[in-house]
């Protein structure tokens, strides 16, 4: 039984150790991955249909953003973009 008192702690903290070096792998990796130059899947810019005009160029009209409130809250706001 005194056994198991020892070896529990020693185990719990070679787990967290375990745990805590592949996560700081794991967000080195990450950081290195964004450092380079954002691209699409594609390869293409892609921008959405909404922002295009008749023409397929993207719009140069003012864009409007509207904000949905909660049920508790009163009345709705809109916001210019």
């Amino acid at each position: 039984m005194q056994m198991l008192g020892i070896l529990f702690p020693l185990a719990y903290a070679v787990v967290f150790i375990c745990l805590l070096l592949q996560a700081f792998q794991m967000m080195r990796v990450s950081a290195n991955s964004t450092s380079s130059a954002p691209s699409d899947r594609t390869g293409l810019q892609t921008v959405h249909p909404e922002l295009l005009d008749q023409n397929g160029r993207v719009t140069s009209e003012e864009l409007w953003a509207v904000r949905f409130s909660e049920q508790g809250e009163a009345g709705w706001a809109a916001e210019a973009g």
